[in-house]
């Protein structure tokens, strides 16, 4: 059996069907498929992840395993703080600040 954690799947009767209860070799929304022959190769009871599936779970280990946080510019950026060269754009702050306050009024208004 092949699982993609990203591909919902909906039974006739509107239930959403779990990973614990797929019975299908899942495809993912390009139509990629597990193989007929991965999944003979490692049996019923095996489960297969879908390439995509794959690159997800490549992606979120290498998030975790990463600070966040560039190096390199946060560097370049106290270098032009400290030097005097950082402009700030007071015009284009204060639109970011009226757009996200509209954001959040449409949310919680």
């Amino acid at each position: 059996m092949a699982i993609d954690a990203l591909n919902s799947r909906i039974y006739k009767s509107g239930v959403k069907e779990s990973v614990a209860t797929a019975k299908n070799v899942a495809q993912d929304p390009k139509g990629n498929v597990a193989s007929k022959e991965t999944v003979s190769k490692f049996g019923s009871d095996s489960v297969v992840l879908t390439n995509t599936a794959q690159i997800l779970t490549k992606g979120t280990q290498k998030a975790k395993e990463s600070s966040g946080v560039d190096s390199a510019k946060v560097e370049k950026l106290k270098n032009a703080i400290k030097d005097g060269s950082y402009k700030i754009d007071y015009e284009s702050v204060a639109n970011k600040l009226i757009d996200s306050e509209d954001e959040l009024s449409s949310i919680f208004g």
